[in-house]
């Protein structure tokens, strides 16, 4: 991630960073913000946690905590930050990412034999994050938030510039795994620290004085103590298990020492990294598009690409100005344009004109996403409104993506009173007070801001539909439905137009490039005595938010009359595609769930409701409004909920079709009952560590189980943060544990399951269940029969002993 290559040529030039060691008992504190994903990623792959089997929540919530505490202990506040909404020009690179790892790791997984595919060298190479390693990490560091001093933020859009913003403002490193942390600046900010460059040291133990058996005893001096790594810090950022005395050493790279090195102004750096190839950059797999294609030899090493294209911005640069012109380069544009002519290595009379603009418009708008906006106040407060630890309300990117009805409110001439707007603003401060808080997933802001959904893929049968549509889908819509009630989603002519995505990823979502550039143009002509060279790109950047929110909305007197689209990212064999799902009507959905005991408005928006109406639509919708599961207590309420979806979508589908396949699709009554087993509702139920000695076999059918289960659980999770009713249907992520659940299905373990909670699961929906696998006996090896022995003599058999015994 981030700028390719970057990361090598900085191991490669050690001279441009410096390190730091941390005591056990600092003097003085050290702040970072670390970003989120990059911990989790970094965390689960050092952990060595099994992944196959759907994930150990607990264990790895775990592992979380004695690495913040550690991190504590040794001097450092530490602040969080996790990506917000997905911005649509990364979208290609989004979906080669899921294609390369998540789509390729479960097709090779299925295709390869169960001996080999539960190697631990295979399942190593071959891992994917368990999809709810997310939600398991937050709960973790939402508990250490309220005994120790830690923060957790959740960025308006892409998480890196939060960071470094937000690094910049506190006077801390960021850490990560992504090498933009080292492109991006923001004043204050103190450089980029690798995970994997953070390494624990514990003192060695001191040698015990060995007594002679006489009473003479040889006194040496005692030596120094010399630290070495412990042999147990191999596990990456997590610490020995010996916490004593621990020091922690790690490497920070600052951009002025970058830009220093390339002979680059510093902030030059962002359109350094587009032109080397960022995730904004380097989007398609053409060879006439891709940068890395079109700029380098394909011979070149990654470090010989960094150098050349730092060489060409300092050699246009420092050019003597020509006769007659006042400077070389008269902008930033002129300074893309003439950097990219330079770097291309094909002939220019080779290429059209409009093919290399094309490219400039690509430099552009991948230089664009490093832009950070200036603090105009020069203030080191976080907070100035409850919108934005950052950013005040008129130039903070996120609030733009709940105001759709409070706008069109707004903008309404024949509004008779502020009653409505009031109400349209109450509903958006309570979404935004709730993702603030960590109450909304982000996942949820891809359909407000770009109308995307991105289901999270994890291990599945590639041959059968995948999970995220048959099992979420139709919780999904529900949610779109609701979010366009309450604060309203972009309209189909809003939309950036969808297709197909195949193979590789999106290569032709280029829209709006060329009045991007005349803004761009536009700007770069005015003479800046500023030292910011991006500024004017950095204007076009907020220009460009402003444009795509400024669009007249719909109000929300006429938001039925036409349906928001939302276009889903879900796996479609062994491919990534994109698939437009429709919002269906409220009032339709609502009239299909409504009895004469219960009929919800629908001229009041849902979030207006009681929470109690709200709490019961939800149980509606998943056809669980039953006494029983009302009475369930809170930690299992969602588990309990999770199962009957999975059982009545499969009953459903087995009732549509009426072929064999989809009979054996049904759950049995035992594979139920492990289900519910899986989840630990003590402390005491699940070893601490999570690394049990004996790992369950790997089956097929288990595997398929297990993704229904957390795709399930993952949509109704979203569903509740929607209907903001979460704090009564609490996750259960951290106390599912996969390893158990296929335990428990392949016989390895006893089930045991409380009466109650089994009873308001299937009481209702018996017939739901499938007939119970009978294991097929294997027969027995039969041995040959031994031919009996021939009392003839040898040399009296053959043909004519035959014909002599047939006379006889």
């Amino acid at each position: 991630m981030g700028v390719h290559g970057l990361s090598t040529y900085l191991r490669e030039n050690r001279k441009l960073s410096e390190t730091y060691l941390l005591d056990p008992e600092p003097s003085e504190r050290i702040k970072i913000v670390v970003d989120g994903w990059s911990f989790i990623y970094d965390l689960y792959r050092s952990s060595s946690l099994p992944w196959v089997y759907g994930g150990q929540y607990a264990a790895f919530a775990q592992v979380v905590t004695t690495v913040v505490n550690a991190w504590v202990g040794v001097g450092l506040d530490v602040a969080f930050v996790f990506d917000g909404a997905c911005p649509s020009l990364k979208f290609s690179t989004q979906v080669s990412r899921l294609a390369q790892s998540n789509i390729s790791h479960s097709h090779i997984f299925f295709r390869t034999s169960p001996a080999s595919r539960s190697s631990p060298r295979f399942l190593n190479e071959s891992r994917i994050i368990p999809p709810l390693a997310y939600t398991a990490c937050l709960d973790a560091l939402k508990a250490i938030c309220r005994n120790a001093e830690m923060s957790i933020h959740y960025a308006d859009e892409e998480g890196d510039p939060y960071a470094v913003e937000l690094a910049g403002r506190i006077g801390a490193f960021v850490v990560g795994t992504d090498s933009d942390f080292v492109i991006l600046n923001s004043e204050g900010y103190r450089g980029y620290i690798p995970l994997d460059e953070m390494v624990w040291i514990a003192p060695t133990p001191e040698e015990p004085a060995t007594v002679e058996e006489d009473d003479f005893q040889q006194v040496r001096k005692p030596k120094a103590r010399k630290k070495v790594i412990n042999p147990s810090s191999s596990r990456g950022i997590i610490p020995p298990d010996s916490t004593s005395g621990l020091s922690l050493s790690f490497t920070a790279y600052s951009p002025a020492t970058l830009a220093s090195h390339l002979n680059l102004p510093v902030t030059l750096l962002p359109l350094f990294g587009a032109l080397v190839g960022n995730d904004f950059s380097n989007q398609s797999a053409s060879p006439r598009r891709n940068v890395q294609l079109l700029f380098f030899e394909r011979q070149s090493s990654l470090s010989q690409r960094i150098a050349r294209v730092a060489a060409t911005m300092h050699s246009i640069l420092s050019a003597p100005a020509q006769k007659g012109k006042q400077k070389q380069v008269a902008s930033v544009m002129d300074l893309i344009d003439k950097t990219v002519n330079a770097l291309l290595v094909r002939s220019i009379s080779s290429m059209g004109s409009g093919e290399i603009e094309a490219i400039v418009e690509r430099i552009v708008e991948a230089t664009l996403q490093y832009a950070l906006p200036k603090n105009e106040d020069d203030t080191l407060d976080l907070w100035p409104t409850d919108i934005c630890a950052l950013h005040e309300a008129d130039i903070c990117p996120i609030l733009p993506m709940f105001s759709r009805l409070v706008t069109a409110e707004a903008l309404l001439e024949e509004r008779q009173n502020d009653d409505e707007l009031l109400k349209r603003n109450e509903l958006r401060g309570q979404y935004l007070l709730a993702y603030r808080d960590g109450h909304l997933n982000p996942r949820v802001l891809d359909i407000l801001h770009t109308g995307t959904s991105w289901p999270r893929l994890f291990l599945e049968t590639p041959d059968l539909e995948t999970v995220s549509r048959s099992f979420g889908r139709p919780i999904r819509q529900w949610g779109y439905a609701i979010l366009h009630d309450a604060v309203g989603l972009q309209l189909p002519s809003n939309e950036i137009d969808g297709s197909t995505v195949e193979g590789e990823g999106v290569e032709d979502e280029e829209e709006d490039e060329d009045e991007l550039i005349d803004v761009v143009e536009s700007d770069s002509d005015d003479e800046r005595g500023s030292a910011d060279l991006l500024a004017p790109l950095k204007g076009a950047l907020q220009r460009l938010h402003v444009s795509e929110d400024d669009i007249a909305p719909t109000s929300s007197s006429s938001r039925g009359a036409q349906s928001p689209i939302i276009n889903e990212y879900v796996r479609r064999g062994t491919r990534i595609a994109e698939e437009a799902v429709a919002v269906p009507s409220i009032s339709d959905l609502l009239s299909s769930i409504s009895t004469t005991d219960f009929t919800p408005s629908d001229t009041i928006p849902i979030l207006s409701q009681p929470e109690q109406d709200r709490f019961t639509i939800l149980l509606r919708v998943l056809k669980s409004d039953t006494n029983p599961i009302r009475s369930l207590p809170p930690e299992k309420l969602a588990v309990a909920l999770c199962l009957r979806w999975v059982l009545l979508t499969l009953h459903s589908r087995a009732l549509e079709n009426g072929s064999k396949e989809r009979e054996k699709e049904r759950w049995t009554k035992k594979e139920a009952r492990c289900m519910l087993a899986a989840f630990s509702w003590t402390a005491e139920e699940k070893p601490p560590s999570g690394q049990e000695n004996i790992l369950p076999e790997i089956l097929d059918r288990n595997v398929q189980l297990t993704a229904q289960v957390l795709t399930t659980l993952e949509s109704i999770d979203h569903f509740s943060q929607i209907l903001l009713v979460n704090r009564r249907l609490p996750s259960p992520a951290p106390l599912f544990s996969g390893v158990d659940f296929h335990s428990y299905l392949t016989g390895a373990k006893a089930v045991d399951v409380p009466d109650t909670l089994w009873d308001a699961c299937v009481d209702d929906i018996a017939e739901t269940f499938g007939d119970e696998r009978k294991k097929k006996p294997k027969k027995p090896k039969q041995t040959p029969a031994l031919p009996a022995k021939n009392s003839r003599k040898p040399g009296t058999g053959g043909l004519f002993g035959m014909l002599a015994d047939a006379d006889a």
